[in-house]
Order: C-alpha cells, then structure tokens, then sequence
C-alpha cells in the first residue's frame, strides 16, 4: 500500500504518533534525571533504563528525519510493523527497568497497539498485540526468577495482555469501517465528478441552446447551441482579445426582450425571432431554476428551421394539389377567353381603340396563364432528397447550361472561394431558385449598362461560431430603393409591367425549405446583391 492511496487521516495519526514517541522519550529522561530518588524510573536496573531511553530517542529521530509520511515507503506495511516491533521491545525493556508490570510503564504498549490497529491493515495488528503480550508476560517470568524479592504479577500481565488483544481487535474493527468508509466517499466523489462531466458534455452536445442568466438578465452559462444560434459575442472580445479573464457574454436586444414579455405574462407563447437578419428561426422558452425564490432564469432555445422546412414542404404539396384542382376551372375559361379574343382580333372591320382592347385583353390572360404555370411550377417540385454537391462544379456546370440554353449574350462569372466548398440541398429547386435570380440580375444589368452580366462570388462565411457555405449573385443594375425592399420577396410585388412578382417570393420560400436564407443588400457601390446563406453541409435537410 503506497502513500499515495493511504487515507490522510491515517498520515497524520503517523505523524503524531512519531511525535509522541519523541516526546515520551524526553518526559521520562527527564523525570528520571529530576527525580530519580522519588520515583520508580530504573529502579530495577538504571544503566539499562538510561541506554534504552537514549537508543529509542535516537530512533525516533531518524523515523522522524527519514521516514517522512508524505515519502512511499513510510506508508509500507512491513516498515510500518517493523516500527511498531521497535517500539514494543523498547517499551519492553523500559518496563523491565522499571521492575515490570508493577511500575505501570507497560499500559503504554496500548498506545503502541492501538496505532499498528490503525495503520496496519489485516492480521499483522493482531500479531503486534501478541507480540507485546509475550513481552510483557516474559518480562515477569524473567523478573520473577532472576530477582529476589520481587512478587510475581502474572495475573497482571495476563489482564494485560488480554487488554492488549481487546485494544487491537476493536480499532482493527473501528479502523476497517473509516476506511470502507473512506473509499466508498472516494468512490461516490468520483461517481459525482464522472457524472458532472458526463451532464456537461451532454448538455454541450445538446441541439437544443441552453442559457442560465441570472434574475437582472445577466448571462451565467450558456452551451454551444446557444452560442452559435445567437452568435454571442461578449464584451471582451472587442476590448481586449488576448484576455485570459473569463467573458462576459451579452443577451442578445430581442432575447431580452422576450424574457421581459415572459416575466410578465409566463403563460403566453413568444414567437420565434431571428438573432441576426440571416441567423435561423428560433423559438425561447423560459422558466425559474427555483419557483420559491428570486433565482436565475433557464432559457431553452429551439431551432425552428427543420419545423418551418417541413412546414414549407406541406404548404408547397397543398399549393400543389390547390393549384391542380384550380388549374382545370381557370385556365379553361382562361383559354377559351384568350381563343375567342384572338379570333376577334382576325375579324375585318374593326376599329383602332376596339384592336387596343383586344391587346389588353389578350395580354392580361397571358399574364394570368404565367401566374398560373409560375405557381404550378412551384408545387410540382420533386420532393427528391438533398444531395451535397462541390458548389464551384455544380455552378460552373448550372452557369454553361443556362446561357446556352437562355443564349445568354453576356458573361456569367463564377468566383467561389474555397473551391472545395459544399453545400447540402435539393439541386432541382436550387436551380429554380438561381433560374429567378439569374433572369432578374441579367435583365437588370442589361438596362443600366447594355450588357447582360451576372457575377456569382460565393465560398465559407463565419456565421457565429460555425463556418457556413454563402453564395453572392451581384448584378449592375442601380438596386431597389428603400420603399421596395421592404416588400422585395411578398407575393404579386413587381416593379414590372409584365411581372408576376412570384419569382423571388418562390426563391425565398425554396431557400426556407432547404434551410437556407435568401436576402437582399447592396453592394458599396449600390449595385443589387442576393445571398443565399446555406446551411452547414453536415446537416440534415430532407
């Protein structure tokens, strides 16, 4: 057993034992030196009693010097029965000195046995006792017949060999429950750290964000859902990067917003919100770490992408089937209006204003049949699975196929860095979506400039504590002026006489679908740019 597993209690029971050693020692020496004529110290044999006090004293100094309680061998089970064996023989021949059991020198053996019964374990503590026992009891015997005049104290030594025993078997007892004891609390101590660590990194791998903030709103902890879903920052990161102080994060304005609302009304259900304009969907539930008290405040945040996305999905397969059902009571009457203008159109005889109105006629019906098929487009969409694809490769194959199939006259750049970068998504509605982009973008650009041109810039953004895949499609017209930014991606909005204005409301909702983000900014030099914000390609988006 090494001192590195003896329990600390029991290194400083050594410890005091080694100093009382000492110190009986010097409490006798000196008795004896004071009062040697009034006392029974070395009456049977002083030379003896003198050598034996200076050889223990120097003894225990050297344990002292030596063996050390914090060293490994001063916890050895052999060393630590050897010292005791020292120790009991000493005792020994100091009691004989003394003329035996009579002088009462030998109740100190107690001390003796009573600390082997609690430093060492098993049956050597049993065998110090016996040891002792037979010192003691050959001490009177030889008293008895080498000494005239002296009375024998056989009882005396027996009651005291049997106290011995009694001493070593109850702290053997005694000693053998603390350390049970000992280690079982060693053992629930590391059950608890095990189990703490396991909660942590539970709760760190946890997709759900955890927040503790304290009662003013103040952030406690946080985990890294909650990190990278609202991208926290703290104040020490601007101040002083290279801070080893621990940060104190900041709750995000809208956050702290909802936690206000909830502690006003806890029974109202907050809608979700946005941390950031392309951060995700999310959903905070509040409650009280201890309902009798003014606690901190656990917040759960859910992301409500993959729940929106499913909800996308279904709206898209009940427009889908809306849509089928309408197709055949529209388009129809549609046709037949659109035929019967056309027909009148051919008639001889009609007037100039009555041709005009035929125009208008046959003009909005194409309008209403481009709604339709824009409509229809979108819900005949395959719910094919998502497919993670290189995004340089996949853009450069899209790109050559739209202007040779669209006999795009202008150029088409592709500029995505890293190339290596993926995206996860569902490539026939990525195409619908850049198919809007690219005819809004080309168009555009042709009327500020004359040429065609279209510059797609992509690669890996930080998006709070993830890297993200993002896609820039930057065209040369003038922008969208502030008025109609705000309603850019709302169904039927155009700035186009012959627009439908579903294009770019269709894109955003196929974005949402495949838990991507569509916006819209301008560049510095004002020019219109759309991104799409992928999601991290590991996740899933079927």
């Amino acid at each position: 057993m090494e001192a590195s597993h003896l329990p600390e209690q029991n290194i400083r029971i050594l410890q005091i034992y080694n100093i009382y050693r000492l110190l009986l020692v010097l409490v006798l020496l000196v008795t004896f030196l004071t009062s040697a004529t009034t006392t029974q110290l070395g009456i049977h044999d002083p030379g003896l009693f003198i050598d034996t006090l200076l050889a223990y004293g120097i003894f225990s100094l050297l344990v002292m010097a030596l063996i050390a309680p914090a060293r490994t061998f001063s916890s050895r089970q052999y060393l630590l029965s050897a010292l005791f064996i020292v120790d009991i023989f000493a005792i020994g021949l100091i009691t004989y000195s003394c003329r035996g059991v009579v002088s009462g020198l030998g109740l100190l053996h107690l001390v003796t046995i009573a600390a082997g019964g609690i430093l060492v374990v098993g049956r050597i503590s049993t065998f110090l006792a016996a040891i002792a026992s037979i010192v003691t009891i050959y001490s009177e015997v030889y008293l008895s017949f080498t000494t005239d005049g002296v009375s024998n104290q056989y009882v005396q030594s027996g009651l005291l060999g049997v106290l011995l025993f009694a001493t070593s078997l109850f702290l053997q007892t005694l000693a053998e429950r603390m350390r049970r004891s000992a280690a079982l609390t060693v053992e629930q101590a590391t059950s608890i750290v095990n189990l703490e660590q396991l909660n942590h990194v539970i709760i760190q791998r946890m997709r759900t964000g955890i927040m503790v903030v304290d009662n003013r709103g103040s952030v406690i902890t946080t985990n890294d859902a909650a990190n990278r879903m609202l991208s926290l920052s703290s104040q020490d990161d601007t101040t002083n990067p290279q801070s080893d102080a621990p940060r104190k994060l900041i709750l995000p304005e809208i956050l702290e917003q909802h936690l206000i609302a909830w502690k006003q009304n806890p029974g109202k259900r907050l809608p979700t919100f946005q941390s950031k304009k392309s951060g995700p969907q999310l959903q905070a539930s509040f409650a009280y770490l201890n309902p009798n008290s003014d606690s901190g405040i656990l917040i759960f945040l859910e992301d409500s992408s993959q729940f929106i996305q499913r909800v996308r999905q279904m709206k898209l397969a009940s427009l889908g089937r809306l849509t089928a059902s309408i197709a055949h009571e529209i388009r129809n009457p549609l046709g037949a209006i659109s035929h019967a203008s056309q027909l009148l159109q051919e008639a001889e005889g009609l007037s100039e204003p009555d041709r005009r109105l035929l125009d208008i006629v046959l003009n909005h019906c194409a309008r209403v049949n481009l709604i339709i098929e824009d409509v229809l487009h979108m819900s005949r969409q395959k719910q094919d699975s998502a497919e993670r694809i290189n995004l340089h490769d996949w853009l450069m194959e899209f790109v050559a196929n739209y202007c040779e199939s669209h006999e795009v006259s202008g150029t088409v750049s592709v500029d995505i860095k890293p190339r290596s970068t993926e995206v996860r998504i569902i490539t026939s509605q990525f195409e619908q979506i850049l198919n809007n982009l690219f005819e809004n973008g080309l168009r555009y650009s042709a009327k500020a400039t004359g040429t065609a041109t279209l510059k797609l810039k992509g690669g890996i953004a930080r998006k709070g504590d993830q890297s993200t895949p993002v896609l820039h499609v930057i065209d040369e017209g003038h922008g969208v002026d502030a008025t109609s930014e705000e309603q850019l991606f709302e169904p039927f909005h155009t700035t186009e006489a012959t627009g439908t204005g579903l294009g770019l409301y269709i894109s955003k909702e196929l974005c949402e679908a495949n838990q991507a983000q569509l916006s819209y900014r301008r560049t510095r030099k004002g020019k219109s740019c759309f991104s799409i914000h992928f999601s991290h390609p590991d996740r899933n988006v079927n």
